[in-house]
């Protein structure tokens, strides 16, 4: 009798750590991303608007890119910790609208952030090619701007359908048109998982060999003062965005093997226990998906010298004073 007695027990706290584990994973990692996200944000917002990025169009990418990963993480990231880490109900019938609008955003803001990122790594991939033809494609202010619009707009007229199929359906915010979640699922696989995922594959490989022309350069060719400072930056940069790159990989792979797997598996038999360990993981996967958006400035931080010495610089706010300057005399000619 004890002996069963001590199983039973066994068996609820099993199950209790098994249930209370999606809302552990998304209150601690979830918060923590949303904190450093946040953090990344108001840091690259000041960086990139700095003189030594003004005329750099990569630069332009990137703070539209964060620009975007700010409403990842305060409209979508956000709003899933308040719900499903800390259970307070994100969906009211007095909040309608946020139900649609996190919708859009899910899809909207994550895809013209990974927009903004492949046009900055394109930029960079430009920058080194050997072909002066390819090389004039880079570094353009006024293309980047007309790029940053029309990525906005294209995106917007794809996904803005959401805004009007999404609503509260008892209590939950799903679509109006049971079709829809079924064709949803479809465009989630190819523009949300696959196509990230093949087109991050593809510019790793084009980053990795244009790092390597960038560090075989000739030293001849580089110039000194401030010119320097921009080559040396940008080949930092170009290091960064590898790892992002890394990055993005890390975020994107588990999570579309994981939704893969939902989709194949849905009609199994699968045990209590299993939908409660495949529960744990899917939290997790979807959870991190979202370090992408969050850690593009910790990774400067950390792949870029001179990033760091940017931040350096305008948090301590050195004035460079002029030289003092030396009166001069003319000599009156009598």
């Amino acid at each position: 009798m004890n002996h069963t007695t001590t199983i039973l027990r066994a068996s609820d706290s099993t199950s209790d750590i098994l249930t209370t584990m999606p809302y552990i994973v998304n209150i601690f990692i979830g918060t923590f991303l949303v904190v450093m996200g946040n953090i990344g944000c108001i840091g690259n917002v000041i960086v990139y608007q700095s003189s030594i990025f003004y005329n750099q169009a990569y630069a332009k990418y990137l703070l539209a890119e964060t620009i975007s990963d700010f409403f990842v993480i305060n409209l979508v990231l956000l709003t899933r910790v308040i719900e499903k880490g800390y259970g307070i109900p994100v969906y009211t019938t007095r909040y309608d609208f946020l139900c649609r609008i996190r919708q859009t955003g899910s899809y909207y803001f994550v895809l013209t952030s990974f927009s903004y990122y492949t046009l900055a790594t394109l930029d960079r991939i430009l920058s080194a090619q050997r072909s002066n033809w390819l090389r004039k494609w880079s570094n353009r202010i006024s293309l980047a701007y007309k790029l940053i619009v029309a990525c906005a707009i294209i995106w917007l007229l794809l996904t803005g359908h959401r805004l009007f199929i999404y609503a509260l359906v008892h209590g939950k915010c799903n679509p109006q048109l049971a079709v829809y979640d079924q064709i949803n699922n479809y465009i989630e696989a190819i523009v949300m998982e696959l196509g990230p995922l093949v087109i991050v594959f593809t510019l790793a490989y084009l980053l990795k060999r244009s790092l390597r022309h960038i560090i075989q350069r000739p030293a001849a060719s580089i110039t000194i003062g401030k010119h320097s400072r921009v080559r040396q930056i940008d080949s930092q940069i170009t290091l960064m965005l590898l790892l992002q790159s890394i990055v993005a990989i890390i975020s994107f792979l588990p999570y579309g093997i994981e939704t893969l797997y939902d989709h194949i598996t849905e009609t199994w038999y699968k045990t209590s226990l299993q939908l409660a360990i495949e529960k744990i993981i899917g939290q997790i996967t979807h959870t991190l998906l979202y370090t992408f958006s969050a850690s593009g400035f910790h990774i400067s931080i950390i792949s870029s010298h001179g990033f760091r010495r940017e931040i350096k610089r305008i948090l301590c706010r050195k004035k460079i004073h002029p030289l003092p300057t030396i009166p001069t005399f003319t000599a009156r000619i009598q």
